[in-house]
């Protein structure tokens, strides 16, 4: 029996060496831990046709190990665990025009437009469905599809693919447009100068929204009346409502803030004023207490005088009174302590009120300065662009297309120079030889004063 152990122990040995154990190999997982393309951001690029996938499998096995003893009797040694890479599972898989790839024995898979964590989860259910057992599966993009640029650039030809690429990147590789004798340094100066208008439109949509945010404060309104600048700058009314809807969000919550400063305020004042009433008739029966020792103590004092009582219940009853006016006075502080505490508390409404509607104009004084100056900022941005497109005086991007594979075969689609390329899109920029640009070209700056206002309501999305 023993001997029959030892040789399943040398065959399967033999088996994993076959197969390329993971040992000086791949570097397999290690066994608990978590695969390490489960960490992965979550802006994780999602797959695309084209793509090809590095996919490996790997299996725990456990070795038996015996020691040989005395009289031919196998010791029992314990048992060896290593990795087993199933080479005939694991290779390069490309994405295929379907959206799908095919592995042997698990079957076909679709990929397009999910992440990797989620293939893998279905690769390991199908794993484990077919084989009865679970693994270890390493996913990673070996390479995508590049892009391809043609037309008015200086070298069309494919490029590689990276994440987060737009058009401008994709002309930027391609040495620029063709533009004859024009400056190529123009160009992404002029480039730099249209980010740097977008950062300051930006800029000045949130400035809009947070001004109004601060005036539904100081009015006291649970809404924001939101100017027509707003909606030229954004564009469309979508746009206008995620940025209100934000600031609706930190509305509310001010305002929640305030009620909790003014109920705390209002819970001072009362237990004074509480406080105050309880010490008023605790004194009450102190001072009823103190005239009717008195009104004794003048009895006693005649009976003392005929000779009637000692002088040991005249020395006992002032004692008494003794005792009855230091409460007296006690009480005495503790009511105007109260008292100090309630004009305290009456005077810190008034005040709360008045240092936020100070701190609420500041703000708002800060805001407008901050939008002058993006706007002064746009106004530069947008002068220079128009400059910097006029030296160049030769042919000019006009449109950009691009072509991009789908199941339904190429699609054409227009597209700006902000626009955002997949692996395997053909770009195609058509430029025209153009008149100097005028001012006109590009939009005009939203003007500074208030215009109508549509209002949302703090509910409104």
């Amino acid at each position: 029996m023993l001997a029959i152990v030892r040789i399943c122990a040398t065959i399967l040995v033999a088996v994993a060496l076959a197969g390329g154990v993971a040992l000086g190999q791949t570097n397999p997982p290690q066994p608990g831990a978590p695969d390490a393309a489960r960490a992965a951001s979550p802006g994780e690029p999602s797959l695309e046709v084209g793509d090809k996938l590095k996919i490996s499998f790997y299996e725990t096995i456990d070795v038996g190990a015996a020691k040989q003893g005395n009289r031919d009797r196998a010791e029992p040694q314990g048992v060896l665990r290593t990795f087993y890479q199933r080479m005939d599972l694991g290779g390069d898989y490309t994405v295929e025009p379907d959206g799908a790839i095919s592995i042997p024995l698990l079957g076909r898979f679709a990929v397009e437009k999910r992440a990797l964590d989620e293939l893998r989860a279905d690769i390991a259910v199908s794993f484990m469905s077919v084989m009865g057992r679970s693994a270890n599966i390493e996913i990673k993009i070996a390479e995508r599809a590049p892009i391809y640029v043609l037309g008015s650039v200086k070298n069309p030809g494919s490029y590689k693919h990276v994440p987060g690429m737009i058009v401008l990147h994709a002309v930027a590789l391609a040495g620029g447009l063709d533009r004859g004798e024009g400056s190529l340094a123009s160009l992404i100066e002029g480039a730099r100068e249209m980010e740097r208008l977008r950062s300051a439109t930006v800029q000045v949509k949130h400035l809009l929204v947070r001004r109004a945010r601060l005036e539904a404060e100081r009015d006291g309104a649970s809404s924001l009346s939101v100017p027509l600048q707003l909606a030229s700058l954004a564009g469309e009314e979508a746009v206008a409502r995620r940025l209100i809807a934000i600031e609706n969000t930190i509305l509310r919550a001010e305002q929640a803030r305030r009620m909790q400063q003014v109920r705390e305020v209002n819970s001072k004042a009362d237990s004074a004023r509480n406080e105050m009433e309880a010490l008023r008739r605790k004194l009450e029966q102190v001072d009823a207490q103190r005239d009717m020792r008195l009104e004794r103590l003048g009895e006693l004092q005649k009976l003392k005088d005929r000779g009637w009582v000692t002088s040991n219940n005249v020395v006992t009853l002032r004692s008494e009174l003794s005792d009855i006016e230091a409460r007296r006075q006690d009480y005495l502080a503790q009511i105007a302590q109260a008292e100090s505490r309630l004009a305290e508390a009456e005077e810190a409404g008034p005040r709360l009120l008045s240092e936020d509607a100070a701190n609420l104009a500041k703000s708002i004084a800060t805001i407008d300065k901050e939008i002058a100056a993006a706007q002064e900022t746009m106004t530069s941005a947008r002068a220079l662009a128009v400059v910097l497109q006029k030296t160049n005086g030769a042919p000019q991007a006009e449109s950009y297309e691009i072509v991009r594979q789908s199941r339904e075969g190429p699609q054409k689609r227009q597209a700006t120079e902000m626009s955002s390329l997949m692996p395997g899109d053909v770009l195609k920029v058509i430029a025209k030889t153009t008149s100097p640009v005028v001012p006109g070209v590009l939009a005009p700056l939203p003007q500074s004063e208030p215009g109508p206002n549509r209002t949302y309501t703090s509910n409104e999305r």
